[in-house]
C-alpha cells in the first residue's frame, strides 16, 4: 500500500514548478499546471498549484468534477472518482454497493483531516471504518482508507453516551 501511496503522487505531481509559470496554465510534455483559476469545475488547493500535474490526473479530476452526482444529502451531493483536497489525492468509490474512500498525501495525515475529508466527500448517513492492518502489511501515516460498514450504530447495539 505504502508503494501504491508513492507511485500515485509520484504520477500526480511530476515536479514542483519554481514559478516560471505560476501564473497560468501550461501544458509541456503531458504536464499540466495549474493556476489560481478553475479548470472546468476543478478547484486546486494552493498546494497543488505550485505543482506540475500528470496529464493524466487533471483528466481524471475534470471527469470527476462534470460527472453526475451518485448521492446526494442534505448537506450536499457526492461524486465518484478523485479529487485535490489541501495536499492530499482523495479517491471515492463504490465497491459492492459499499462506499470507499483513500487518502493518499506527501505529508502525514491526521484525525483532523481524516474528518473533514469524510464528511466532505462522503454522504453523512454512513457508518465509516478505518481499518488497521497486521504490523507486517500496514501502511504508512501518509495513506488512510476508509470503508463503510452497513447499517448504523444502532443496529449494531451501541447506544451514543449522553452528556
Amino acid at each position: 500500500m505504502q508503494e501504491q501511496n508513492e507511485k500515485m503522487l509520484k504520477e500526480a505531481a511530476t515536479s514542483v514548478d519554481l514559478g516560471s509559470k505560476a501564473g497560468d496554465y501550461s501544458v509541456e510534455k503531458g504536464v499540466f499546471q495549474p493556476s489560481k483559476e478553475t479548470r472546468k469545475g476543478v478547484h486546486f488547493p494552493e498546494y497543488w498549484r505550485k505543482k506540475k500535474l500528470n496529464r493524466s490526473l487533471v483528466a481524471d479530476l475534470e471527469k470527476t468534477a462534470n460527472s453526475e452526482p451518485y448521492a446526494q444529502d442534505e448537506h450536499g451531493e457526492y461524486r465518484l472518482g478523485k479529487f485535490l483536497h489541501s495536499c492530499a489525492i482523495v479517491v471515492v468509490g463504490v465497491v459492492d454497493n459499499l462506499w470507499t474512500l483513500e487518502i493518499h498525501s506527501e505529508n502525514p495525515i491526521g484525525l483532523p483531516m481524516i474528518q473533514e475529508i469524510r464528511y466532505k466527500y462522503l454522504p453523512d448517513n454512513l457508518m465509516m471504518a478505518m481499518l488497521f492492518l497486521p504490523r507486517k502489511e500496514r501502511t504508512s501515516a501518509k495513506t488512510v482508507v476508509l470503508y463503510q460498514i452497513p447499517g448504523n450504530l444502532k443496529d449494531a447495539g451501541i447506544e451514543e453516551a449522553e452528556g
